[in-house]
């Protein structure tokens, strides 16, 4: 499977927590990696761990773990 880029569509896992809203699409806004050891701990995901700006269609956006995100068939633009 291709990673999500910038303007894919996503899904959010059924798994994920309540208010990262599981089955809903949204938009890739941007991206980044969790790098340094501060990091981690300021914002609970491991170093290493890709998160996720991504866009719902009400216009909230939030950062999520690429974990807990799928990219949807037939939107691999890259």
């Amino acid at each position: 499977m291709t990673e999500p880029t910038w303007g894919d569509t996503v899904r959010i896992k059924l798994s994920a927590k309540p208010e990262q809203r599981p089955g809903v699409f949204a938009s890739v806004c941007g991206l980044r990696q969790v790098e340094t050891e501060v990091q981690a701990q300021q914002l609970g995901y491991p170093v290493g761990t890709t998160l996720y700006l991504v866009e719902y269609g009400d216009g909230v956006a939030v950062e999520v773990p690429s974990a807990i995100i799928e990219l949807m068939e037939g939107d691999e633009s890259n």
